[in-house]
């Protein structure tokens, strides 16, 4: 539980402020990703449960008992770094066992531990190497597992795969999950600033921005119903209409923008934010892959200028400008190759509904 926490670096006017009266309660078994972009305070709310740094304000517990001031050595969590801080002159078996040892557990229990971890993480044949000898991503595995040894009620892994390449990340993203399914009663903080990472690993997301916690639900929701602006960019990088709400039913509503009228989900606000009101204005929410390319004579179609095409192997992404729409640029996902020249006038089609109501910032 993070309960108000606050944290500064520096004196004076040299203060930095790192975190803001955020908080956070994570569940027995659950797996929450913290995600935001660089500067936004996830690894400082991390930091602040490992121990690696003092609050300025509020309380930090584990299991209802304050750790505040506890040291980490002594909390019992698990942590897993970007930069793996392996020890490069001890052997894998070593460092695997150095939690242990330095909790005095008995030597004949410190190897079934060690050997434990290491099958987890399949890297049992490797226990006499070191870590000069492996490769990145058996780096990563060997520090997952010396983090596991302790047994572990907690487990922070900061950004853990953002120093291994495509292909090695999406291996061990893999055994992630697979990591998880089988520590059904370790509790989870994952510190991400990609997006795909955050919506394959975790229950719920925080969503951070600028040492604050913007939006935190499941990964889903977030998704599908994102609360704020900042959120449905951030996550999927939705593109944002400006539109005007009409009639509103239930979660359905009219709303119009660029002289057209489309039906949008209206979900139901948040606590602390307003209904949605006939005439206001909001922002309408819609992935890029929801838009469909058609032919200028089709019916419904919105007049779009394409500004830019970029082939990206499954998909190529047009930036458009819409006729109707000043100084509105959009996003579309087309399958594969397809080429289309600049300046070339296209059709869109939104969908049914058309996309999700955000309410302006």
């Amino acid at each position: 539980t993070f309960d108000r926490v606050g944290v500064t670096y520096g004196r004076g006017n040299k203060t930095t402020t790192a975190l803001v009266d955020f908080n956070l309660r994570v569940a027995v078994g659950e797996t929450v990703a913290l995600l935001g972009p660089s500067g936004s305070g996830k690894s400082t709310a991390l930091n602040a449960l490992a121990g690696f740094v003092r609050p300025a304000t509020g309380t930090v517990r584990l299991a209802g008992r304050d750790v505040t001031d506890l040291p980490p050595a002594k909390r019992g969590i698990g942590v897993v770094l970007q930069s793996y801080a392996l020890f490069p002159h001890m052997r894998v078996y070593d460092n695997v066992a150095f939690g242990l040892t330095s909790r005095r557990v008995p030597r004949g229990e410190v190897a079934s531990r060690v050997a434990e971890a290491l099958d987890m993480v399949g890297m049992s044949a490797y226990g006499k190497r070191l870590p000069r000898e492996l490769s990145g991503g058996q780096q990563q595995r060997i520090a997952i597992a010396r983090a596991l040894a302790i047994r572990p009620s907690v487990l922070l892994l900061d950004e853990p795969l953002a120093a291994l390449d495509a292909q090695l990340r999406q291996s061990m993203l893999a055994e992630l999950q697979r990591l998880k399914e089988a520590l059904p009663d370790t509790a989870m903080l994952y510190v991400t600033h990609d997006q795909g990472e955050a919506l394959a690993l975790a229950d719920r997301i925080v969503v951070m921005k600028d040492a604050r916690l913007m939006d935190v639900d499941t990964a889903e929701n977030l998704w599908k119903r994102p609360p704020t602006s900042f959120t449905a960019a951030f996550l999927g990088g939705a593109n944002l209409i400006p539109c005007t709400v009409g009639r509103v039913i239930g979660t359905s509503a009219l709303v119009t923008f660029a002289h057209k009228t489309v039906s949008a989900e209206a979900p139901q606000p948040t606590v602390g934010r307003a209904d949605w009101a006939p005439h206001s204005k909001a922002l309408l929410c819609i992935r890029p892959h929801a838009v469909k390319v058609v032919g200028l004579g089709d019916r419904d179609a919105l007049r779009a200028k394409v500004n830019a095409a970029v082939w990206r192997g499954a998909t190529t992404r047009l930036t458009v400008s819409v006729h109707g729409l000043p100084d509105q640029v959009i996003d579309v996902d087309v399958p594969g190759a397809t080429t289309y020249d600049l300046g070339a006038e296209i059709g869109l089609r939104f969908p049914e509904p058309a996309g999700v109501l955000v309410q302006c910032p």
